[in-house]
């Protein structure tokens, strides 16, 4: 996706995310978060956000600072902090980050704004009703959880040898997974194919749905595998 979407994206999310903690209250179960209220929730994304802006401004990762006391207006400082910092006009500009092939301002555009959709979802768990994210920004989302997740991190520990290829429309993926690396596979023959919606698949990557709306061919172990092998580094 274009920076100037990725920012369009960050910046929707973010009130979506602060409407739906307020219409929730800061007492409210989030559903998706077991155990976590409203108001952890929005500590934990302010939290989040201000390690970035910090990552961003001091040029080293530090440990995350105690949120305030009250935890909507550190989220709404945050927020607009990173929103400044990550400018789509500055997405070449170099900057530190945790992937080894992208060290941009980009990067974390990206990045936050797929923690920023996700944690919206959270959100509107507390109310009951989960709004689906938009398709071109889940099919990104499918595509960074596979190729950075799965890709930047040691890989996990998985039994046996599978390869998955998923699809939603216009995209698709085919991942090998192995005792000791993720492969990247066009055109392997998968043993299973995992097909539907972008925001269902993106969702459901991210432990955020079941599997309503996806369709299975094959092999579900081999799917299952897959899902493990995300939940292990996510």
């Amino acid at each position: 996706m274009r920076p100037e979407a990725l920012h369009t994206a960050l910046d929707t999310a973010v009130a979506e995310f602060q409407a739906a903690v307020t219409s929730a209250g800061p007492a409210a179960p989030v559903p998706t978060c077991p155990g976590w209220t409203a108001d952890a929730l929005t500590a934990h994304l302010a939290s989040v956000f201000g390690l970035v802006a910090d990552w961003i401004r001091t040029g080293r990762r530090r440990q995350p600072r105690p949120v305030p006391a009250s935890a909507p207006d550190a989220f709404a400082t945050a927020s607009a902090t990173l929103l400044e910092l990550l400018g789509p006009g500055q997405a070449d500009r170099p900057c530190p980050t945790w992937c080894p092939w992208d060290r941009t301002i980009g990067f974390w555009l990206r990045r936050m704004a797929h923690e920023a959709v996700i944690h919206r979802v959270d959100a509107e768990s507390a109310l009951g009703v989960v709004t689906p994210v938009p398709a071109e920004l889940a099919a990104d989302g499918v595509d960074e959880v596979l190729t950075l997740w799965l890709g930047a991190h040691q890989p996990p520990v998985v039994s046996g040898e599978h390869v998955v290829r998923l699809e939603v429309p216009g995209r698709e993926w085919t991942v090998g997974l192995n005792p000791s690396v993720v492969d990247f596979c066009d055109g392997a023959e998968p043993e299973a194919v995992l097909r539907g919606p972008a925001s269902a698949l993106d969702l459901w990557l991210w432990g955020r749905g079941g599997a309503a709306g996806l369709t299975v061919e094959g092999d579900p172990a081999a799917v299952a595998a897959l899902r493990s092998a995300v939940a292990a580094v996510t």
